[in-house]
């Protein structure tokens, strides 16, 4: 490839030294003091990001030692489950010192690092614990792992009011950008646009399940490549009425149990989505109506199990279709119709898109 012409060279070199020496100038204004704090806080990140891959990792592996399935003795299960207590507390600190230095954080770290969401028991029992699906522990392990490794990427700039300096830095940093320096405006692009590339999270931020930006990613032409694709709509009903009674962090711990209660009915290869609000959709590749209805079947009777704080129990509304031509997006919009349909008929069941004389795609 030919290199540039002189007149090429000769503005990429005064833009170049322009920008050296401003930001030489800005950068000699910046106290030592400012460095070694953003030094120390990448260090913190980095270590509070490792610390909670470890722990994430840890309390899956002790859940599985206190499945019910697990062989344990009993003293040893207690043993177990006194370390899961013990290690959860932890992650939720992790959490709480996270937030506090405001690092961009994944739905999933969220989910995995927080306090394990638990069922109402009956008076005498042992509440019994919800954890979140394996895939969300894995993801937030991931994520954790990522930014342990590049810390830089999610941690926050210094205070400017602490350290006026870096603000004089900032406005070097835009003169250049006035006077077209392109190289270091490219630059900062770049290095903006990775911040917001390692942001963009496909995964809810309360519930840890997929998103809507990933549900409208999945549903691009192309992207499932199933026929038939089944739809399950899902909508926890009188949510209104849970956040009204008990207050929104009651409301949002309910609807994290019904995500994690969700996960746990679906088979390896379905997809659990937050819809938004208190609506979820589930995508079934390679699945038909009759396969939908049976995992809805136990959607609705796991719904029914979940306890509020004045003893009535959780019902959810449930919308089935099924894509038979490819249009799996069409096949979503005529669950979401049937799923009106069950709240129309009186809630707690399920409607099919036929039986909403919808037609599926």
């Amino acid at each position: 490839m030919p290199g540039p012409g002189a007149e090429g060279i000769v503005m990429l070199n005064s833009r170049h030294t322009l920008a050296t020496i401003l930001v030489a100038a800005a950068a000699a204004l910046v106290p030592a003091s400012a460095i070694r704090a953003s030094n120390d806080i990448t260090d913190t990140v980095r270590q509070l990001a490792s610390d909670g891959a470890d722990l994430v990792i840890e309390e899956q592996a002790l859940l599985a030692d206190t499945a019910p399935a697990s062989a344990t003795p009993l003293s040893e299960l207690e043993a177990v489950r006194a370390q899961l207590r013990s290690v959860d507390a932890q992650g939720r600190s992790v959490l709480d010192q996270l937030e506090r230095l405001d690092i961009e954080l994944t739905g999933a770290i969220l989910v995995a690092l927080d306090r394990l969401p638990t069922l109402d028991a009956s008076e005498g029992q042992e509440p019994a614990l919800q954890p979140p699906p394996g895939v969300v522990y894995e993801a937030a392990a991931a994520d954790l792992l990522r930014i342990s490794a590049t810390p830089e990427v999610v941690t926050p700039s210094i205070d400017h009011q602490q350290h006026p300096a870096v603000s004089l830095l900032v406005v070097a940093v835009l003169a250049l950008l006035v006077l077209g320096a392109f190289a270091l405006g490219s630059t900062m692009r770049h290095r903006r646009t990775s911040k917001e590339l390692a942001a963009m999270a496909w995964s809810d931020g309360l519930t840890g399940l997929a998103n809507r930006r990933r549900l409208d990613f999945d549903l691009l032409p192309g992207s499932i490549g199933c026929d038939p694709t089944a739809v399950i709509m899902v909508d926890v009903d009188h949510f209104k009425s849970v956040n009204d009674s008990f207050g929104h962090k009651k409301g949002d711990e309910v609807l994290r149990v019904i995500g994690i209660m969700l996960a746990n009915q679906i088979r390896f290869e379905d997809v659990v989505y937050r819809y938004g609000g208190e609506e979820f959709c589930i995508l079934l590749p390679n699945s038909s109506t009759d396969d939908a209805r049976q995992i809805a079947d136990r959607i609705l009777r796991a719904a029914r199990q979940i306890t509020l704080p004045d003893g009535q129990h959780v019902t959810v509304s449930v919308g089935i279709a099924a894509s038979v031509k490819g249009d799996v997006g069409t096949a979503v919009e005529s669950a979401d119709h049937a799923l009106f349909e069950a709240k129309d008929l009186g809630r707690d069941q399920m409607v099919t898109a036929a039986q909403a004389n919808l037609v599926e795609s």
